[in-house]
């Protein structure tokens, strides 16, 4: 490897794109308006975030209030905007296992159901749902309401409570 020689340097400068001293007008134009533009993509990247971050949120809040996950298995999903008659959701209680009726615990599934027979009725069920993952969740069922041979969870959980007071 060696150095090569530059000859004839009078048909071609060595810096071809050399500015001329004292025109530094050209550069700070130049640098603003790159910094202008810079700005313009990240308030645009910025309001695109915002959107996205509002549409999934509100994609979450339409999923928290339309279903109710217990479990991973396919028939227990818990449709709340389905409209079941004889199933409402409710505020929660916290209530304690001493206070319920009947108690299940799935422990695999991934969920505790707690039962209380409603004073004063013959026939409305308050069942109280904790998750592993620390969500709560309550139903008013109506047990008149429901058939004797529903598979929908909360509602079978709710005729066992109504048959164990």
């Amino acid at each position: 490897m060696g150095i090569q020689e530059v000859q004839n340097q009078t048909k071609a400068p060595a810096y071809q794109r050399k500015a001329k001293a004292g025109n530094a007008e050209g550069f700070q134009k130049s640098l603003l308006e790159n910094l202008r533009y810079r700005g313009q993509e990240e308030q645009e990247a910025e309001a695109k975030q915002a959107v996205t971050d509002a549409q999934s949120e509100t994609k979450q809040a339409t999923e928290k209030t339309g279903m109710g996950r217990m479990g991973v298995t396919a028939g227990i999903r818990v449709n709340t905007s389905a409209g079941r008659e004889a199933m409402q959701t409710a505020e929660v209680r916290h209530m304690s296992y001493e206070e319920s009726d009947h108690v299940r615990i799935a422990v695999t599934e991934g969920y505790t159901l707690k039962g209380k027979r409603e004073k004063g009725t013959d026939d409305r069920v308050y069942v109280e749902a904790k998750y592993d993952d620390g969500r709560l969740e309550a139903y008013q069922v109506e047990t008149t309401k429901v058939s004797g041979q529903t598979e929908h969870l909360i509602e079978r959980f709710a005729l066992e409570t109504m048959g164990e007071a």
